[in-house]
């Protein structure tokens, strides 16, 4: 009946066959057939529990899937320090406010938003994240190696985000002032400003329950189109 090879530590199978589902022991000289019902492979898989270990608790939304884990994240309205390289190959450390941040990983891809908000929900509308090397919301990291999303590599992702230094890259249309968003920055810094200004941030119509949709929804269906 197997035509497949069986995995050499394997104790059992599970075959999904019209109508019925047959599950298979392996023995050291015998293999043992029994036909299941769906009420008892339900049962079965029912008492089944993962362990992601412990989540951060600004961890708004987790999904395991076969295409690519997905999480949305977020990160209250702070001051944060940042790296950001100017032109004339200068390169400054501004310590500034930035508004709530909401980030959404799918696989390798990174998505970032802001928000006005001090709560994030759902329905919370997007803005444009008033940084650099940011198209269309998704992160554009460089060189630097990207890990798969998981609730584990959170905080390296994090990490990156700050870490890496802001170069020209998308500097546009990120804020409502300035045509590059780097000399709103630097102002920012300069002038010891402690709140990010919510009148600089560009508005969306997308709420953050959107972007799962098209992101992580839309992608799983295209994957099984």
């Amino acid at each position: 009946m197997r035509s497949h090879s069986v995995p050499p530590d394997a104790s059992a199978a599970l075959y999904f066959l019209p109508g019925q589902y047959l599950f298979e022991t392996f023995g050291e000289n015998r293999q043992v057939l029994k036909a299941l019902s769906s009420e008892q492979v339900t049962r079965a898989f029912r008492d089944l529990r993962t362990d992601t270990g412990w989540i951060d608790r600004r961890v708004l939304r987790y999904r395991e899937a076969t295409d690519g884990n997905a999480l949305l994240s977020f990160l209250p309205a702070g001051q944060r320090t940042i790296s950001v390289s100017f032109p004339g190959n200068r390169t400054d450390t501004l310590c500034l406010p930035l508004p709530a941040l909401i980030l959404l990983g799918k696989g390798k891809d990174y998505y970032l938003w802001a928000s006005g908000n001090s709560k994030i929900t759902p329905k919370t509308r997007l803005a444009v994240a008033p940084l650099p090397n940011i198209g269309s919301g998704k992160i554009c990291f460089g060189k630097n190696e990207v890990p798969e999303t998981h609730p584990s590599t959170l905080a390296k992702v994090w990490k990156l985000i700050f870490e890496a230094p802001f170069n020209g890259d998308h500097s546009g249309g990120r804020c409502q002032t300035e045509d590059d968003v780097r000399d709103l920055l630097a102002k920012l810094a300069a002038d010891k400003v402690t709140k990010f200004p919510s009148t600089q941030l560009i508005m969306s119509s997308s709420t953050v329950e959107d972007a799962w949709e098209s992101i992580v929804e839309r992608a799983r269906y295209d994957s099984r189109s």
